[in-house]
């Protein structure tokens, strides 16, 4: 009795080890169904990645070179050129300055002229009696006083015509320096925007590199998983057919042990004695397999005890499991970080675009500012050009006066003379030189009268 209970509990422990064995089996065909799914669905993602990272750095690159333009000869050069038409600019607003000066001096010259004059007339008026010189006199010096108001009226619309052009200088110069600090500060603006984006993706490199780390070391702890189990198996079959073959022959001697010792029966009993002898074996067999693999997985596991290979058997299960929801995850954050590397790029390539419409924007103002500038320029010169030929024929009149006056031997210059030192001719003095020959003329215009009456 207790032999058949026996060997029922064994056929019982063999069947049980056979499930755990196709049991695991199963979840070892699964998790390779699931592994190379894994990889299948990361190798996309990561190429895409490449890609990615390929294009940013084209695009860094672009950048780059944008940058190294920018820093170029020929802007040196055109900076260099403004400056020079800037500081021509405030040599002319200099230039203007100094005429200014000169203005306001040769007005305080004519006020002092014209306090002489006054006094000039006070003391005539005490020394010389009579009506009519009187009254020539006070006409001489209403004379006199409208022609230098003349005077000081012209020089001062000609300073304000100076100091107006002068103000409408300042202000354009004002707003090219105000545009100079605005491209500037958008230009600061601009390369820290740009670091910024820099540092952001290199952490995303940084990132991407240490997440590829991780799932090469995960792959190959996977790979060297799957090598020792195929180790395992190939030597459990080498275990398994030489205890097979032991078994076989340990039958087989037993058979024709058997056969030899006991007495020849009839052939019914012989045929059933085999089948209980076959049947026997067969059972055996499967005892034999079942314990051979319940010793294979304690000396692969370690352990002699079949709880605690149960328990770690689950535990490695878990594992397992565990290990699958992280690569699960590992792929989630990588299609995370390429949703995030796409937004970047869409980003960076919206910042080019509003930097590249701001620079022609800047290069537009830069024109019209250019073509303004040259418009002014060649009004200064063209009304320079003006004034010189003003100022040649104002001289050549000048010359001709005081050439007319020294051959009518006009002695007639008491406003010069008591001024203690000669005066060549010049804007201020040409009228009185110009009343002196009006005097000159109507003295000969008079001597001829007298002389005509005396004829007749």
């Amino acid at each position: 009795m207790a032999v058949l209970i026996a060997p029922a509990d064994d056929m019982e422990m063999e069947k049980i080890a056979e499930d755990e064995l196709s049991k695991l089996q199963r979840q070892f065909r699964v998790m390779e169904i699931d592994r190379a799914n894994v990889l299948s669905s990361v190798q996309p993602i990561l190429r895409m990645q490449k890609t990615i990272i390929n294009t940013l750095n084209a695009d860094l690159e672009k950048i780059m070179m944008e940058l190294k333009f920018t820093k170029s000869t020929s802007n040196l050069l055109e900076g260099a050129r403004n400056r020079e038409k800037l500081i021509a600019l405030l040599k002319d607003h200099e230039k203007y300055a100094t005429e200014v000066k000169e203005h306001r001096e040769t007005i305080k010259e004519l006020d002092f002229l014209l306090k002489q004059v006054q006094k000039e007339i006070k003391s005539l008026r005490q020394k010389v009696t009579g009506f009519e010189i009187a009254y020539a006199n006070v006409l001489t010096g209403q004379t006199l006083i409208s022609q230098l108001e003349n005077r000081l009226d012209t020089a001062m619309k000609k300073f304000n015509t100076v100091n107006s052009e002068n103000y409408s200088m300042r202000l354009h110069i004002d707003r090219l320096l105000r545009d100079r600090q605005f491209f500037n500060t958008h230009w600061k603006n601009q390369l820290k925007r740009l670091m910024d984006g820099k540092a952001m993706i290199i952490e995303l490199l940084e990132q991407a590199i240490s997440t590829y780390d991780q799932r090469e070391e995960w792959c190959s702890k996977l790979d060297a998983l799957k090598e020792k189990a195929a180790i395992d198996y190939r030597k459990h079959c080498l275990e398994v057919r030489e205890l097979q073959r032991q078994l076989d022959h340990s039958m087989k001697l037993e058979e024709f042990l058997r056969t030899k010792g006991t007495v020849r029966l009839t052939a019914a009993d012989a045929k059933a004695e085999a089948k209980k002898l076959e049947q026997q074996e067969e059972e055996m067999r499967i005892y034999n397999n079942y314990v051979n693999i319940l010793e294979a997985l304690k000396e692969f596991a370690g352990e002699e005890d079949v709880d605690k290979l149960i328990q770690e058997f689950t535990r490695r299960e878990e594992e397992n499991y565990a290990l699958f929801n992280y690569i699960n995850e590992v792929c989630t954050e990588l299609k995370n970080l390429s949703d995030n590397v796409k937004m970047l790029r869409v980003n960076i390539e919206e910042e080019n675009a509003k930097h590249q419409a701001k620079l022609f924007q800047q290069q537009d103002s830069i024109e019209s500012l250019r073509s303004t500038l040259e418009e002014k320029r060649q009004a200064t010169a063209s009304a320079r050009a003006t004034c010189e030929r003003s100022t040649r024929v104002l001289e050549t009149l000048l010359q001709q006066i005081y050439a007319l006056a020294l051959s009518s031997e006009c002695d007639s210059l008491p406003l010069l003379k008591l001024l203690g030192k000669p005066f060549d001719i010049n804007v201020t003095n040409a009228r009185l030189y110009i009343k002196s020959l009006e005097k000159k003329v109507l003295e000969i215009i008079e001597i001829v009268r007298i002389d005509e009456v005396s004829m007749y």
